[in-house]
């Protein structure tokens, strides 16, 4: 009787070499969706830092009169809170005061006090312990700032007349910055209302970040 021999074949090296580049290929587009995943998790946080902060400033100068930190203040209108910002004339419709390069504030001007009136007026859930960074995102300081070159940028300023005051984030990555350019404005980091200091770099990050309040 005769037996069927059936030769066994092992893989060539070129069979190999596609078997590894298929492999790396699908790889790399796995790390890419999971890298943009991840970014657009962190968009949509910057994105909801921007809107609780737009919808509770409107509040707060519906309740009031006036914007936080511009905030004429008055005794017992607000519970723990003493004086009203400094560095700015109060009722002017700017939230005055400088932002250092680090993302901190004076505590006592009119851009420090923001998030403390904005909770003592029961608006937002959380207040940070360092007087000079009181709101952060995962990233970097929060701040609500008159809309001047000295806060944003003088690009900032000429191709938004309209703006007076801008909610600016620090030390955003720049594939975040993009994803919350494309939700919130024309999905260009450098026009219109919503822009970078700079451009974006790929890989790196914005020292700041501006959107309209």
């Amino acid at each position: 009787m005769k037996l069927n021999r059936h030769r066994q074949h092992g893989f060539t090296l070129a069979e190999m070499a596609i078997v590894v580049v298929l492999g790396g290929i699908l790889l790399a587009a796995g790390l890419m969706a999971g890298r943009g995943q991840i970014s657009r998790a962190q968009a949509q946080d910057v994105i909801q830092i921007a809107s609780d902060l737009q919808t509770a400033s409107l509040s707060f100068k519906q309740r009031y009169g006036y914007l936080p930190g511009d905030w004429i203040y008055a005794a017992n209108q607000l519970p723990g809170i003493t004086v009203g910002g400094t560095g700015g004339a109060q009722g002017d419709g700017l939230i005055a005061g400088g932002i250092s390069a680090a993302g901190l504030v004076t505590a006592v001007n009119e851009v420090g006090v923001v998030p403390v009136q904005l909770y003592a007026a029961g608006l937002i859930g959380k207040l940070g312990t360092n007087p000079q960074m009181r709101l952060q995102s995962q990233f970097g300081a929060v701040h609500v700032a008159a809309a001047t070159a000295a806060n944003t940028s003088a690009a900032y300023v000429a191709a938004n007349p309209a703006v007076r005051n801008v909610i600016i984030f620090f030390s955003l990555p720049c594939e975040v910055v993009l994803d919350v350019d494309r939700a919130l404005d024309d999905g260009v980091d450098t026009t219109g209302r919503a822009m970078g200091i700079v451009a974006c770099t790929a890989g790196g990050s914005l020292t700041r970040y501006f959107v309209p309040l």
